[in-house]
């Protein structure tokens, strides 16, 4: 049975667009892919608050975001980390590629201050006791049992757990997990490094880090609560300003790194830098910002701010699991990519203006997560859509009112990434910008089209199709 996996794939966190004003699509599930929410109240880094109006851009995770062994997409692609040291502010933690060492689970050791190992190594021990009763639980779709396996403290965390269960209940037999390493933290938690082998398998296919609390019922998954999260504060990288809770310490140096290497690839294939330094709220846990209280959303920009992305915190359950010799800074590089280019794309042509389909097939585009066996197996099917359509789904999603699907909104993502790859390949990136300011103008797409491409609107459709064939293998 296997829970909502970490794979960002777009269509998810860069991933959205903006819906119109007034009605709030909530994100999906799917890899890396960015939904545009309607801002909630919500806790914002040092004293910012939601600004009205701004629409939430999230990135999900993989089209199989609750399901662990596919989200984070089914093997999360990343593209090539392109590193650039940052200079930190005298006196601030240097965030720098140099320090950011990849996180793949270490052998079980003794952890430095959380007792000797032989306590650690009982510790992994009851872990994996609570992790095979949820697996069961799982398996068997008993609700009960299951949530009799996490923390129910936290509201926020048992709903998102009840999302989890309901959409994993009777799904196949129980996946197997080890506990390969524990470390301790405050108040009494543990982080716990788990390898996860799939039913029938003779090996571990992913990883993940989870959190875990001690009480009278066992060791049971947890998130701590947010008063147990420390009082914000900032790292200021090169190009970022990082709103972190002292519980990720141990984390945010490595995050500051990623995000400055977002920043590297993401200038340098637009040609184009913001006019600022990037504000990134880092969360640890569901609670602690209503923009990524949704499974499957790893990384989140707010349309309109212009500055502001929300991100989920490396070694945490929202970050999803990690393929089998992959690092989650990869992961993370692929959806902090995504939502920097949303972020760009929103000073140059604001994105509520902009058709969903080049909103999200860039951001698709430049952090390298097009999607080639969706692509494929769509055109050997007949069943690809007009980009019109593709953007009508991305801006509703799940919504009942249009009763799409996870596989529609994969789909629609899948399109538009490889749609602005021809567009760009063909006319060039400035032509894209261009296209995209003609339209914000004129609301007149096919007059605009043409304008900009000296073709037809109906013209490129056909000619995409048949470009991306040979280059899916279609």
């Amino acid at each position: 049975m296997s829970e909502p996996a970490a794979r960002y794939s777009p269509p998810p966190a860069a991933i959205l667009a903006a819906p119109p004003t007034g009605r709030c699509r909530q994100p999906l599930a799917l890899p890396g892919i960015g939904c545009a929410l309607q801002p909630e109240a919500a806790p914002c880094p040092g004293n910012a608050r939601p600004l009205p109006g701004h629409r939430r851009r999230a990135v999900l995770l993989g089209a199989a975001a609750l399901a662990l062994s596919a989200c984070g997409l089914d093997a999360a692609r990343a593209g090539p980390a392109h590193q650039e040291t940052p200079s930190p502010p005298a006196g601030t933690p240097a965030a720098t590629a140099a320090t950011a060492e990849p996180s793949a689970p270490p052998a079980l050791t003794s952890a430095g201050d959380g007792g000797p190992a032989g306590d650690e190594a009982a510790i992994a021990t009851a872990i994996e006791q609570t992790l095979a009763r949820r697996a069961a639980a799982l398996a068997a779709g008993d609700r009960a049992a299951f949530l009799a396996t996490i923390d129910q403290r936290n509201l926020t965390w048992r709903r998102i757990q009840s999302d989890v269960f309901e959409a994993n209940a009777r799904r196949g037999p129980p996946d197997r997990s080890t506990v390969t390493r524990v470390q301790p933290k405050p108040g009494g938690y543990y982080k716990a490094w788990i390898d996860i082998t799939p039913a029938g398998a003779s090996r571990p296919a992913r990883w993940v880090v989870w959190v875990f609390h001690p009480s009278d019922q066992g060791w049971l998954l947890a998130e701590p609560l947010n008063d147990e999260l420390g009082t914000r504060r900032t790292l200021e990288s090169e190009h970022f300003i990082l709103a972190y809770y002292p519980w990720d310490d141990d984390v945010i140096d490595r995050m500051a790194a990623v995000a400055e290497q977002g920043h590297a690839k993401a200038t340098t294939r637009l040609g184009a830098t913001p006019d600022r330094k990037a504000q990134l709220s880092v969360n640890p846990t569901y609670a602690s910002h209503s923009g990524l209280q949704e499974v499957g959303v790893l990384a989140a920009y707010l349309s309109g701010t212009k500055s502001m992305i929300l991100v989920r915190s490396l070694e945490s359950y929202g970050a999803g699991s990690t393929a089998v010799g992959q690092s989650q800074e990869e992961r993370l590089l692929t959806a902090v990519t995504h939502e920097y280019t949303h972020l760009i794309n929103d000073q140059i042509v604001p994105l509520v203006k902009e058709p969903e389909w080049m909103q999200e097939g860039l951001a698709v585009y430049i952090s390298d997560d097009l999607w080639p066996d969706v692509m494929r197996s769509a055109l050997r099917a007949g069943r690809t859509v007009p980009l019109e359509k593709a953007s009508d789904i991305i801006s509703w999603k799940l919504d009942p009112a249009r009763g799409y699907t996870q596989a529609d909104i994969t789909l629609a993502y899948a399109e538009s990434g490889y749609a602005v790859a021809y567009f760009i390949q063909r006319f060039g990136q400035s032509a894209f910008f261009d296209l995209a300011r003609a339209f914000a103008e004129s609301r007149r797409w096919d007059e605009s089209f043409r304008q900009v491409a000296g073709i037809s609107w109906e013209q490129f459709q056909s000619d995409w199709l048949a470009w991306v064939r040979p280059q899916v293998g279609a």
